[in-house]
């Protein structure tokens, strides 16, 4: 069978040349091209299948790492990145940390080990292994929707501080003046939902709202965390009450209104609720939620375009890619 080494021999170029011109790579010259080209039509054989000796040592396989695939966001993005990879030909294998720094450490050894080619990382506990690792395997990373100082591995990330900022002004100019804030991390943050949490903090100190400890609801992951988080508000006396909570998830919100509405509150007359994310089931639960609709095609599209450019495998990631969060309006808020 015929060789990448046989077909540089016939060009009279260097197998490297030879593998960058199969890679699309800009950096070899036109007469070069025009050499390999023609040694390749010679020898009868097709680029694919030459390309194919450059990934004999593949494992064709991408990790995903996520904090939890429960969370119907992970789930979705996952499900979008495994759909994404699975057109080049790549099998994904996905693992949850439950925010357990050990857990991430154990996934990113399989890169070490050459486990799997790269990985799209959408969840990070420790940046410091990440620094560490950046020199030697930043091309074969990226990290998708975290909130990190640049440390040299290439990062998809979205404006959730405008995003939470603009979500909570709507909730002012509906006229709440009182608005609680529920968050996946902890408050204050120092990773979880950072810009996010500092956006509730910055707009409260603009308009002059009190921060109240009473409406401030940290590690909320689940419906049931929501509903356990709904039944505290509604115990509160009427005069200390928030008008409204903002939640940085579908999931907690859903479960807010389902403890209201248990408790006869009516959202949202008598409290308004707002999710995060958009979820398939935020239109249609019960009372259809106001939300903030992360792009989650578009981010799993750049994330995979981007980790398959420095792979060698795609010649150039899209880059005009939108990747804004919107405001959906529904009933809820």
């Amino acid at each position: 069978m015929t060789t990448i080494s046989e077909i540089a021999a016939e060009a009279g170029v260097g197998v490297g040349t030879v593998s960058r011109y199969l890679n699309h790579r800009p950096s070899v010259s036109v007469a070069k091209k025009k050499q390999i080209q023609a040694a390749i039509e010679k020898l009868n054989y097709t680029p694919n299948a030459i390309a194919s000796q450059l990934r004999a040592r593949s494992t064709n396989t991408i990790g995903v790492l996520v904090s939890r695939i429960s969370n119907p966001f992970f789930a979705q993005l996952f499900d979008a990145l495994e759909r994404e990879l699975n057109r080049y030909g790549f099998q994904v294998i996905v693992m949850q940390t439950h925010d357990d720094a050990l857990a991430e450490q154990r996934f990113l050894d399989k890169l070490k080990q050459q486990q799997v080619d790269g990985v799209i990382l959408a969840s990070i506990e420790n940046q410091r292994l990440l620094e560490q690792l950046a020199a030697t395997y930043a091309n074969q990373m990226v990290l998708l929707n975290e909130e990190t100082a640049d440390i040299g591995i290439p990062m998809i990330s979205l404006n959730h501080y405008q995003a939470t900022s603009d979500a909570l002004a709507y909730l002012y100019h509906q006229g709440h003046r009182r608005i609680a804030y529920a968050t996946g991390g902890d408050f204050p943050s120092t990773h979880h939902g950072r810009s996010r949490t500092q956006a509730y903090l910055d707009f409260c100190e603009e308009q002059q709202l009190a921060v109240n400890n009473d409406w401030i609801f940290a590690q909320q992951h689940t419906i049931t965390d929501g509903q356990a988080l709904g039944k505290q508000l509604a115990y509160l006396n009427p005069s200390d009450r928030p008008t409204a909570i903002f939640t940085n998830s579908d999931e907690v919100a859903v479960g807010v209104i389902d403890e209201l509405q248990r408790q006869h509150f009516r959202v949202p007359d008598d409290m308004a609720v707002m999710g995060y994310d958009d979820q398939p089931f935020a239109a249609v639960a019960q009372v259809p939620l106001t939300t903030v609709r992360q792009p989650v095609a578009a981010m799993a599209k750049m994330a995979v375009d981007q980790l398959l450019h420095h792979l060698g495998r795609l010649d150039r990631p899209e880059l005009t890619i939108d990747l804004k969060l919107d405001l959906i309006r529904r009933k809820s808020a």
